[in-house]
This record gives structure tokens, C-alpha cells and sequence, in this order.
């Protein structure tokens, strides 16, 4: 036996054992499917990242389960054992929110990526200050860098420090929060750039 905590709730389970059952393609190509996707995930894991971006809104469960479960259905690639992830699929945050328009994404002469967009603000439920969160992954280091909330929609430009990173490249998202964080916007991809 044994146990674990999700959510402030005990769990206990058997261990599991070994099957002698050769693996089918189903399951092999469904393994690669999780491979992949937990090798994008890993590095949001213990930031507390996507339980902000994918807000519960009734939901059971942590954002990190519906941030993976979105990128399982929409952004998974390719066929076993050639499975990858469709970068302008992925959804780093995800709601009802206005999303991002006219995304762009360029790179200062020191590294800096630089975000911009066009301020949709008084669009439906899109306001001033919502919280604007960005996201650089890595594919070639599995590595991410992200920021909530150093600037707000109305402002129309966000930076992301990437130091010493040159040459790699940056798969890019703009997403945003409201002011509260009780609400996201789907993100948008907003491009593959080389620092």
C-alpha cells in the first residue's frame, strides 16, 4: 500500500504491479502522448502557475490536471512514436476572457524578449488591468520562463528576462488575469523567436 495527499485529501492505493502483458500500440503511442506532454509541463511543476491560469470554475481537481488535459486533447502532434507538441495549439491559460490581439514577439539586442499586443480593453469583458502573463519554453533545455502581472492589458507591451540563452529558441504565449485572478484569458501563441 501506499498513500498521498491531493487537495488536503488522504488517498491510499496498492502499488502496482508488473504486468507480463506485452505492451499494445494503443497504449505505447498513449505513453509517448504523456511523455511528451509531461515534458512540457515540468517546468510550471510546484510554481502554483497553472492553478492561476486555468481557474477552477467549478471544476474538481488542480489547474495543473486542466492545463494538462487541455494540452492532451488540443496540442499533442504526430503519430507513435513521432509525437510532439504543436506549440500554436498549447493553451498556457485558459477562460473566458478576451485574449490577447495582434500578438508579436521580438528580442532585444541583449536577450530581453519583448512582448506586445494590440490593447483591446472595453472589448466585452476585456479590462485596463488585467494581468498580463507571458511565457518563453525552451524546447531544446525542456526549460520555461514565465511572469504574471509586471504589466496590464491597457499597456500593450510586456519584457521577459531570458539571460544567457543565446542562440536558443523561444516558443512564445501571451495570456492574461483578471485583477483578482479569479479569471483567464486563452492564451495566444504569439510565435517561435531565436535569441
Amino acid at each position: 500500500m501506499n498513500g498521498y495527499m491531493r487537495n488536503g485529501v488522504n488517498f491510499v492505493r496498492s502499488r502496482r504491479r508488473k504486468s507480463s502483458a506485452p505492451m499494445t500500440p494503443k497504449r505505447l503511442a498513449q505513453q509517448q502522448k504523456i511523455k511528451v506532454c509531461n515534458e512540457f509541463t515540468r517546468p510550471f511543476c510546484g510554481t502554483g502557475f497553472f492553478n492561476k491560469t486555468f481557474p477552477a470554475y467549478g471544476h474538481s481537481g488542480t489547474g495543473f490536471n486542466r492545463a494538462t488535459s487541455a494540452i492532451m486533447n488540443l496540442a499533442i502532434a504526430g503519430a507513435y512514436p513521432d509525437t510532439v507538441i504543436d506549440y500554436p495549439e498549447v493553451l498556457i491559460s485558459s477562460g473566458p476572457l478576451p485574449p490577447a490581439k495582434n500578438p508579436i514577439t521580438a528580442v532585444s539586442a541583449d536577450g530581453t524578449i519583448l512582448f506586445s499586443w494590440e490593447d483591446n480593453s472595453g472589448n466585452g469583458t476585456a479590462k485596463t488591468d488585467d494581468k498580463v502573463v507571458v511565457v518563453a519554453y525552451f524546447p531544446a533545455t525542456k526549460s520555461a520562463l514565465f511572469s504574471m502581472g509586471a504589466s496590464v492589458r491597457k499597456d500593450g507591451h510586456a519584457v521577459l528576462e531570458a539571460p544567457h540563452r543565446p542562440g536558443e529558441i523561444a516558443q512564445t504565449w501571451i495570456g492574461f488575469l483578471s485583477a483578482d485572478e479569479k479569471d483567464a484569458a486563452n492564451s495566444v501563441y504569439s510565435g517561435a523567436i531565436s535569441l
